[in-house]
């Protein structure tokens, strides 16, 4: 399969293109598309769900070591950003699934401090994986 370039249009068009091959379940081109928008449009205010989305893609393909990289430097970049809550558990969650317990214990501890007022889902999620990880 050819791999299609970041399509012509605005950035909005661009990014729900790879939003589409991630429904689709395409991760290999979604990600070659995310990564394609991030190069292209950095500051663009859809940049930081980008690069969670882009996490997503290597998370669901089971290479969580990619994956954290790519939630934690989404973190540091983005941290005002939609997604910068989502970003951290991911991250943990990431770390947890490569057996890095510790990292992901303090990774769910720094997004409870950071984001006290984060989403119900993601509080009720954070829960879930310090039980899972065994966290104090």
């Amino acid at each position: 399969a050819t791999i299609p370039a970041l399509p012509k249009g605005t950035p909005k068009e661009q990014y729900d293109f790879a939003i589409k091959l991630l429904f689709e379940q395409d991760f290999d081109q979604a990600e070659t598309v995310l990564r394609a928008f991030l190069d292209a449009h950095p500051n663009d205010a859809l940049a930081s769900n980008a690069q969670y989305w882009l996490g997503e893609t290597f998370y669901v393909r089971q290479d969580f070591s990619a994956a954290a990289k790519i939630f934690a430097e989404g973190y540091k970049k983005y941290k005002d950003g939609a997604k910068a809550a989502d970003n951290l558990l991911k991250l943990a969650m990431s770390l947890a699934s490569s057996e890095k317990r510790e990292a992901a214990c303090f990774t769910l501890a720094e997004l409870d401090k950071v984001f006290p007022d984060a989403e119900r889902h993601i509080k009720d999620e954070v829960a879930r994986q310090r039980q899972r990880s065994g966290c104090q």
